[in-house]
Protein backbone atom coordinates (compact mmCIF):
# COMPACT_ATOMS: atom_id res chain seq x y z
CA UNK A 1 0.00 0.00 0.00
CA UNK A 2 1.39 3.37 -1.00
CA UNK A 3 1.57 6.09 1.63
CA UNK A 4 2.17 9.78 0.99
CA UNK A 5 5.09 11.67 2.44
CA UNK A 6 4.37 14.15 5.20
CA UNK A 7 4.74 17.75 4.11
CA UNK A 8 7.68 19.82 5.31
CA UNK A 9 8.04 23.53 6.04
CA UNK A 10 9.73 25.76 3.46
CA UNK A 11 10.56 29.40 4.11
CA UNK A 12 10.22 32.14 1.50
CA UNK A 13 13.57 33.97 1.16
CA UNK A 14 11.80 37.27 0.43
CA UNK A 15 9.25 37.60 3.23
CA UNK A 16 10.22 34.69 5.54
CA UNK A 17 6.71 33.20 5.32
CA UNK A 18 6.74 29.45 6.10
CA UNK A 19 4.41 27.12 4.23
CA UNK A 20 4.04 23.34 4.08
CA UNK A 21 4.98 21.65 0.81
CA UNK A 22 5.91 18.11 -0.33
CA UNK A 23 9.44 17.17 0.83
CA UNK A 24 10.77 16.86 -2.72
CA UNK A 25 9.64 20.35 -3.71
CA UNK A 26 11.57 21.92 -6.59
CA UNK A 27 9.92 25.35 -6.84
CA UNK A 28 6.77 27.14 -5.70
CA UNK A 29 5.01 30.46 -5.22
CA UNK A 30 4.89 32.02 -1.77
CA UNK A 31 1.32 32.10 -0.48
CA UNK A 32 2.00 35.32 1.41
CA UNK A 33 3.91 37.64 -0.93
CA UNK A 34 3.34 35.81 -4.23
CA UNK A 35 7.09 35.56 -4.98
CA UNK A 36 8.42 32.60 -6.96
CA UNK A 37 11.36 30.68 -5.52
CA UNK A 38 13.33 27.49 -6.18
CA UNK A 39 14.43 24.93 -3.62
CA UNK A 40 18.07 23.82 -3.84
CA UNK A 41 17.96 21.31 -0.98
CA UNK A 42 15.32 20.17 1.48
CA UNK A 43 14.31 23.07 3.69
CA UNK A 44 16.38 25.68 1.83
CA UNK A 45 15.25 28.01 -0.94
CA UNK A 46 16.60 30.71 -3.19
CA UNK A 47 14.77 33.19 -5.38
CA UNK A 48 14.94 32.42 -9.07
CA UNK A 49 16.99 35.02 -10.93
CA UNK A 50 14.19 35.20 -13.51
CA UNK A 51 11.74 36.62 -10.95
CA UNK A 52 12.55 39.83 -9.05
CA UNK A 53 12.30 39.53 -5.27
CA UNK A 54 9.42 41.16 -3.44
CA UNK A 55 10.16 44.31 -1.40
CA UNK A 56 10.86 44.10 2.31
CA UNK A 57 7.50 43.80 4.03
CA UNK A 58 8.20 44.84 7.64
CA UNK A 59 5.21 42.83 8.80
CA UNK A 60 2.56 44.77 6.82
CA UNK A 61 -0.36 42.49 6.03
CA UNK A 62 -3.98 42.59 4.87
CA UNK A 63 -6.94 40.33 5.60
CA UNK A 64 -8.56 38.36 2.79
CA UNK A 65 -12.02 36.85 3.21
CA UNK A 66 -12.75 33.61 1.37
CA UNK A 67 -16.32 33.59 0.06
CA UNK A 68 -16.21 29.84 -0.57
CA UNK A 69 -15.64 28.68 3.02
CA UNK A 70 -16.22 31.91 5.00
CA UNK A 71 -12.80 32.12 6.66
CA UNK A 72 -10.33 35.03 6.76
CA UNK A 73 -6.56 34.80 6.45
CA UNK A 74 -3.76 37.36 6.36
CA UNK A 75 -1.41 38.00 3.44
CA UNK A 76 1.31 40.48 2.61
CA UNK A 77 0.09 43.81 1.25
CA UNK A 78 2.36 43.15 -1.75
CA UNK A 79 0.76 39.78 -2.58
CA UNK A 80 -0.77 39.39 -6.04
CA UNK A 81 -2.48 36.05 -5.37
CA UNK A 82 -3.19 33.87 -2.37
CA UNK A 83 -4.60 30.47 -1.48
CA UNK A 84 -7.15 29.96 1.27
CA UNK A 85 -5.57 27.84 3.99
CA UNK A 86 -8.92 26.23 4.82
CA UNK A 87 -10.44 25.23 1.47
CA UNK A 88 -7.40 25.81 -0.85
CA UNK A 89 -9.35 28.19 -3.10
CA UNK A 90 -7.14 30.36 -5.31
CA UNK A 91 -7.85 34.09 -4.88
CA UNK A 92 -6.53 36.93 -7.04
CA UNK A 93 -5.67 40.23 -5.39
CA UNK A 94 -5.21 42.35 -8.52
CA UNK A 95 -7.61 44.22 -10.79
CA UNK A 96 -9.13 42.25 -13.68
CA UNK A 97 -10.18 43.89 -16.96
CA UNK A 98 -12.28 42.01 -19.51
CA UNK A 99 -12.30 43.76 -22.88
CA UNK A 100 -13.44 40.60 -24.67
CA UNK A 101 -16.07 38.00 -23.79
CA UNK A 102 -15.09 35.18 -21.44
CA UNK A 103 -16.71 32.27 -19.65
CA UNK A 104 -14.69 31.60 -16.50
CA UNK A 105 -14.87 31.98 -12.73
CA UNK A 106 -13.60 35.21 -11.17
CA UNK A 107 -12.42 35.44 -7.57
CA UNK A 108 -10.47 38.63 -6.92
CA UNK A 109 -10.32 41.25 -4.20
CA UNK A 110 -9.33 43.87 -6.77
CA UNK A 111 -11.68 45.65 -9.14
CA UNK A 112 -13.51 44.00 -12.02
CA UNK A 113 -14.06 45.86 -15.29
CA UNK A 114 -16.25 44.43 -18.05
CA UNK A 115 -15.68 46.61 -21.08
CA UNK A 116 -18.23 47.66 -23.74
CA UNK A 117 -19.33 44.71 -25.86
CA UNK A 118 -17.75 42.13 -23.55
CA UNK A 119 -19.80 39.41 -21.84
CA UNK A 120 -18.49 37.63 -18.75
CA UNK A 121 -20.42 34.48 -17.85
CA UNK A 122 -20.10 32.24 -14.80
CA UNK A 123 -21.93 31.27 -11.64
CA UNK A 124 -18.94 32.37 -9.51
CA UNK A 125 -17.98 36.03 -10.05
CA UNK A 126 -16.52 37.60 -6.89
CA UNK A 127 -14.66 40.91 -6.75
CA UNK A 128 -13.75 43.88 -4.59
CA UNK A 129 -15.60 46.39 -6.79
CA UNK A 130 -17.08 46.24 -10.27
CA UNK A 131 -17.83 48.46 -13.24
CA UNK A 132 -20.02 46.83 -15.87
CA UNK A 133 -19.99 48.51 -19.29
CA UNK A 134 -20.75 45.28 -21.12
CA UNK A 135 -22.79 42.40 -19.71
CA UNK A 136 -22.51 39.87 -16.90
CA UNK A 137 -24.34 36.54 -16.85
CA UNK A 138 -24.54 34.34 -13.76
CA UNK A 139 -23.92 35.48 -10.21
CA UNK A 140 -21.92 38.58 -9.22
CA UNK A 141 -20.90 39.11 -5.60
CA UNK A 142 -19.00 42.28 -4.77
CA UNK A 143 -17.41 43.43 -1.50
CA UNK A 144 -17.73 47.08 -2.48
CA UNK A 145 -19.59 49.09 -5.13
CA UNK A 146 -21.09 47.80 -8.37
CA UNK A 147 -21.57 50.41 -11.10
CA UNK A 148 -23.85 49.48 -14.00
CA UNK A 149 -22.97 51.66 -16.99
CA UNK A 150 -24.46 49.55 -19.76
CA UNK A 151 -27.57 49.11 -21.88
CA UNK A 152 -29.59 45.99 -22.51
CA UNK A 153 -30.69 42.97 -20.49
CA UNK A 154 -28.61 40.83 -18.13
CA UNK A 155 -29.47 37.44 -16.62
CA UNK A 156 -27.52 37.97 -13.45
CA UNK A 157 -27.97 37.93 -9.68
CA UNK A 158 -26.08 40.82 -8.05
CA UNK A 159 -25.13 41.12 -4.38
CA UNK A 160 -23.13 44.12 -3.13
CA UNK A 161 -23.16 46.74 -0.36
CA UNK A 162 -23.75 49.46 -2.96
CA UNK A 163 -25.20 49.42 -6.49
CA UNK A 164 -25.18 52.49 -8.74
CA UNK A 165 -27.06 52.83 -12.04
CA UNK A 166 -24.94 55.39 -13.86
CA UNK A 167 -26.42 58.28 -15.81
CA UNK A 168 -27.02 57.21 -19.41
CA UNK A 169 -27.38 53.53 -18.49
CA UNK A 170 -30.54 51.66 -19.47
CA UNK A 171 -30.41 48.16 -18.05
CA UNK A 172 -32.81 45.35 -17.20
CA UNK A 173 -31.65 42.68 -14.74
CA UNK A 174 -33.87 39.60 -14.65
CA UNK A 175 -32.64 38.20 -11.29
CA UNK A 176 -32.81 39.98 -7.90
CA UNK A 177 -30.32 42.69 -6.94
CA UNK A 178 -29.48 42.54 -3.21
CA UNK A 179 -27.78 45.56 -1.68
CA UNK A 180 -27.62 48.06 1.18
CA UNK A 181 -27.71 51.13 -1.07
CA UNK A 182 -29.31 51.43 -4.51
CA UNK A 183 -28.74 54.70 -6.41
CA UNK A 184 -30.45 55.33 -9.75
CA UNK A 185 -29.15 58.06 -12.07
CA UNK A 186 -30.02 56.27 -15.33
CA UNK A 187 -32.78 53.75 -16.10
CA UNK A 188 -33.20 50.40 -14.38
CA UNK A 189 -35.85 47.69 -14.39
CA UNK A 190 -35.88 44.46 -12.44
CA UNK A 191 -36.11 43.27 -8.83
CA UNK A 192 -34.46 45.25 -6.01
CA UNK A 193 -34.03 44.00 -2.45
CA UNK A 194 -32.41 46.85 -0.52
CA UNK A 195 -31.60 46.65 3.19
CA UNK A 196 -30.98 50.41 3.27
CA UNK A 197 -32.01 53.30 1.02
CA UNK A 198 -33.16 53.38 -2.58
CA UNK A 199 -32.66 56.80 -4.17
CA UNK A 200 -33.81 57.91 -7.61
CA UNK A 201 -32.03 61.05 -8.74
CA UNK A 202 -33.33 63.74 -11.10
CA UNK A 203 -33.62 62.16 -14.55
CA UNK A 204 -33.46 58.63 -13.16
CA UNK A 205 -36.13 56.01 -13.86
CA UNK A 206 -36.73 52.96 -11.66
CA UNK A 207 -39.32 50.48 -12.94
CA UNK A 208 -39.01 47.57 -10.56
CA UNK A 209 -40.36 45.35 -7.82
CA UNK A 210 -38.76 47.16 -4.88
CA UNK A 211 -38.44 46.17 -1.23
CA UNK A 212 -36.39 48.63 0.80
CA UNK A 213 -35.96 50.22 4.20
CA UNK A 214 -36.43 53.73 2.80
CA UNK A 215 -37.04 55.29 -0.61
CA UNK A 216 -36.14 58.77 -1.83
CA UNK A 217 -37.24 60.18 -5.20
CA UNK A 218 -35.89 63.55 -6.29
CA UNK A 219 -38.03 65.93 -8.30
CA UNK A 220 -37.62 64.89 -11.92
CA UNK A 221 -37.03 61.24 -11.00
CA UNK A 222 -39.58 58.47 -11.56
CA UNK A 223 -40.46 55.33 -9.66
CA UNK A 224 -42.85 52.77 -11.17
CA UNK A 225 -43.73 49.22 -10.17
CA UNK A 226 -44.43 47.53 -6.85
CA UNK A 227 -43.05 49.12 -3.69
CA UNK A 228 -42.75 47.62 -0.21
CA UNK A 229 -41.11 49.69 2.53
CA UNK A 230 -39.92 47.71 5.57
CA UNK A 231 -38.36 50.03 8.16
CA UNK A 232 -37.48 47.14 10.46
CA UNK A 233 -35.04 45.32 8.19
CA UNK A 234 -31.34 45.74 8.90
CA UNK A 235 -28.20 45.22 6.86
CA UNK A 236 -27.14 41.65 6.22
CA UNK A 237 -23.90 42.69 4.50
CA UNK A 238 -22.58 44.31 7.69
CA UNK A 239 -24.75 43.69 10.77
CA UNK A 240 -22.44 45.84 12.91
CA UNK A 241 -23.02 48.94 10.82
CA UNK A 242 -25.53 51.47 12.13
CA UNK A 243 -28.50 52.13 9.88
CA UNK A 244 -29.58 55.69 9.19
CA UNK A 245 -32.95 56.62 10.66
CA UNK A 246 -33.24 60.12 9.22
CA UNK A 247 -35.45 59.11 6.30
CA UNK A 248 -39.17 58.58 6.43
CA UNK A 249 -40.50 55.46 4.65
CA UNK A 250 -41.21 57.41 1.47
CA UNK A 251 -39.95 60.87 0.65
CA UNK A 252 -40.00 63.12 -2.40
CA UNK A 253 -37.08 65.53 -2.17
CA UNK A 254 -37.34 68.65 -4.32
CA UNK A 255 -34.13 70.50 -5.25
CA UNK A 256 -33.72 73.78 -3.44
CA UNK A 257 -34.95 76.78 -5.37
CA UNK A 258 -37.48 74.80 -7.41
CA UNK A 259 -40.54 76.72 -8.47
Amino acid sequence: MLTGHAKKPFQCPSCAFVQLEPPHLISTYCRACGDYYEVKRPGAATVSRFFPPAPILNGRRRDVFCHRCGTTHGVSEHARTTICGTCSAAIDLEDLNFLESASRPVDTRGSLLVGPGAIVSHSWLVCGSARIEGRVTGSLKCEGEVVLATTGSMVCQISAPSVVIEKGACVHVTLPVETDSFLVRGQFSGIVRCRGMVKVFRGGVLDADVKARSVVVEKGGRLDGNLCVDTAQASVADPQRSVQRAFSPLMVVEPSGAG
